[in-house]
């Protein structure tokens, strides 16, 4: 029932988001880093106010909405030309109108559910870790609904390996429990786990179990406790996937998640050599980081080895599954090869252009005329 009254909110919400204005108030009392960047505009100097009145203006005329995200991506004190700034997509645009055509009949609640995803990478042939255990009503089954023992789980799983307990619907990091096997126990955070009635799961989700990836050295490097993933944002045209922009994501020391919504910071990777950008940023909370905050690695010096095998990876994982317009991929380079952790219909395009810059021509975004 729980389910259900979520998708009835969310339906509801989307509707009355569509007013433009709406949408725009329910931005300027909640979105923190839109609040935290028009305090930072109204001491600016590096353009003048009648610039910024004008450049704001003709973003609203553009896009067809306010120009709220012309204050949110501090446009106002980056050096870009007009065509430059028209490239970041208003939210309001993207998710009330854009996305309502590029999913318009898809089932989104079912796309984005992780056993159907695990089940159709299986069906594609797409490299992913493994499902070992599914946790619904509090009960371990197995990924056929068959029931399961914890201990038949821990000895399913290998002495220093890591679980992921991730749930079916979740998003934004939110929700995950990593467990870890140590002298024939699970531990959580340094804890033994006798049983499920130790882990804080929620009795209202379903859970899958899944196995931990071990990433390749260089990618350990920058932060070897949260497996960091390459979020590559694809646009598909006639049956082609086209990678418009990669994002490294990045979870702090100690985390065992990547997620930005989980202070995970993220930095635009170079598609052509494998190199990182000079600075990451942070969507939640704002933030420029010319070295990791906890790890002290420098990003600019970063270059990963053996791209061009990546790249050629990424590509062929992407290219599996051509049935939707936009897709953004969550994949992991393990130590043999990439893994597909993760697709995402909802790819947030606020935070990619919060790291990546402007969306408009890489996306192939353009507002009807």
């Amino acid at each position: 029932m729980s389910k259900i009254f979520q998708h009835a909110y969310k339906t509801f919400r989307g509707i009355v988001k569509r007013n433009k204005w709406i949408f725009s108030l329910h931005r300027h009392l909640t979105d923190k880093d839109y609040q935290r960047e028009k305090e930072r505009m109204a001491t600016c100097t590096a353009k003048s106010k009648e610039q910024i009145k004008k450049e704001m203006e003709d973003y609203s005329r553009y896009w067809g909405c306010q120009a709220d995200d012309y204050i949110r991506y501090g446009l106002f004190d980056k050096d870009l030309s007009m065509d430059e700034i028209l490239d970041y997509v208003p939210m309001q645009y993207y998710y009330c109108q854009y996305q309502d055509k590029m999913f318009k009949g898809v089932d989104l609640y079912q796309v984005d559910d992780k056993i159907y995803e695990y089940q159709l990478f299986a069906q594609k042939g797409i490299p992913q870790p493994e499902i070992i255990a599914v946790i619904r009503n509090n009960r371990l089954l197995t990924l056929d609904e068959h029931p399961m023992t914890y201990n038949v789980l821990k000895d399913l799983t290998k002495e220093g390996e890591r679980l992921f307990l991730k749930p079916t619907d979740g998003d934004c990091g939110t929700g995950i429990v990593v467990v870890k096997k140590e002298n024939d126990n699970f531990l959580m955070k340094g804890q033994t786990v006798n049983g499920l009635g130790n882990l804080p799961l929620s009795a209202n989700s379903v859970y899958i179990v899944q196995r931990g990836l071990v990433q390749r050295d260089d990618f350990a490097a920058i932060n070897e406790s949260s497996l960091n993933t390459l979020r590559t944002i694809v646009r598909y045209e006639n049956g082609k996937a086209i990678i418009g922009a990669m994002l490294l994501r990045i979870g702090r020391k100690g985390s065992e998640v990547d997620n930005s919504g989980q202070g995970g910071v993220s930095v635009e990777v170079n598609m052509s050599d494998g190199s990182l950008g000079e600075y990451a940023g942070r969507e939640h909370g704002g933030g420029r980081f010319a070295q990791h905050p906890d790890t002290g690695v420098v990003f600019k010096n970063v270059k990963f080895r053996d791209w061009d095998k990546v790249m050629e990876q990424c590509q062929d994982i992407v290219s599996r599954i051509t049935d939707y317009k936009t897709i953004g991929w969550d994949l992991a380079v393990g130590e043999d090869r990439v893994y597909a952790i993760e697709m995402n219909m909802g790819w947030g395009i606020e935070h990619a252009q919060t790291i990546a810059g402007g969306f408009r021509r890489k996306m192939g975004i353009y507002p009807e005329s």
